[in-house]
């Protein structure tokens, strides 16, 4: 008789810890897509790149003179669904900040830093 009900309670337990395992797995939700932004960096300064929502700015990250780097932005950077970058300089005064840039699913942002920074330029791609 003890036998049967310490049977009968693993059974239960095991039942009940596969319906709960497979209830959270559903529940869990797949995480947000990050936005691809391609930074090239045709100046000889090194520079910092930041997101820009309103008032405050969050780093992207940094660029080195004279080269490119590529960055997976959180898309909670851009909840709208608009991204705004901008462009400081080690080393300088001068910013760049682009316009409110629209970067929908499957695209990506190409920012070119140029010699002269108010010359710099943004393209949106299709992957």
């Amino acid at each position: 008789m003890v036998r049967e009900s310490i049977i009968t309670c693993l059974a239960c337990l095991t039942i009940e810890a596969a319906a709960c395992a497979s209830h959270h797995a559903n529940a869990a939700p797949a995480p947000p897509e990050r936005m691809v932004v391609i930074v090239n960096n045709s100046n000889y300064m090194d520079v910092d790149v930041f997101a820009v929502r309103g008032t405050t700015r969050a780093r992207v990250g940094s660029v080195t003179g004279l080269t490119s780097a590529t960055f997976r932005v959180p898309t909670h950077y851009a909840p709208d669904g608009s991204l705004q970058l901008l462009v400081d300089p080690i080393g300088s005064n001068a910013t760049y900040v682009t316009d409110k840039i629209a970067v929908g699913p499957g695209q990506h942002l190409e920012l070119t830093i140029a010699a002269i920074l108010r010359m710099s330029s943004y393209s949106v791609w299709s992957q």
